[in-house]
């Protein structure tokens, strides 16, 4: 960052939280923003006294996480729990079945297989809390998602094994993959 304003440090530290969308540890903002915990201190000043909103900023000492402010709470709620009353349609099967059969999956590995754009229809997941976001050890900058135990306990099942087909259906997209891999391979590759 070339200019280390308070004002700029907050706006920064905001960014990050909301593209991240998860908690993220004072120390590794500091790193990933090239600025100290104290300017960190000095930028939390001015989240401070925003004292209305619709996104509040949450300080555990250790870690930053945006929410939803207390103003908008109520509103969050009741659209949380419509949103929660509807069926997850024909996108959010095919994108949890890509998950249980094939995954954890990057957003773009979903969008692959499902051949279109999935980013609602994994944030409607993870909303419901039938799959959620895990770190990529393969690429910091995006994430895998995967089921969760609530994803099993609503399908009525205690682990992927026992999903019908689940060897079977394994074994085919392993295949299919292979396949792929050897065919995009033998492309001529031009530049």
């Amino acid at each position: 960052m070339n200019e280390h304003t308070p004002l700029k440090i907050a706006a920064h530290i905001e960014a990050l939280l909301f593209a991240l969308g998860r908690p993220v540890s004072k120390q590794k903002i500091a790193k990933k923003l090239q600025i100290s915990e104290e300017e960190i201190r000095a930028a939390l000043l001015i989240f401070a006294a925003r004292d209305t909103g619709g996104i509040t900023l949450i300080d555990d000492g250790t870690t930053l996480e945006l929410r939803t402010g207390a103003e908008t709470a109520e509103l969050v709620e009741q659209i949380q729990k419509e949103e929660y009353a509807r069926d997850i349609g024909k996108a959010g099967l095919e994108a949890l079945a890509a998950i249980l059969y094939r995954g954890p999956l990057t957003r773009a590995e979903v969008d692959f297989i499902r051949g279109v754009n999935s980013t609602q229809t994994l944030r409607t997941l993870t909303m419901r809390g039938l799959v959620r976001k895990i770190p990529n050890p393969k690429d910091e900058r995006s994430f895998l998602y995967e089921p969760t135990t609530e994803a099993f306990a609503e399908l009525g099942i205690h682990s992927k094994t026992e999903l019908p087909d689940y060897a079977a259906t394994r074994a085919k997209l392993e295949q299919l993959e292979a396949a792929y891999r050897a065919k995009e391979d033998e492309a001529p590759h031009t530049s």
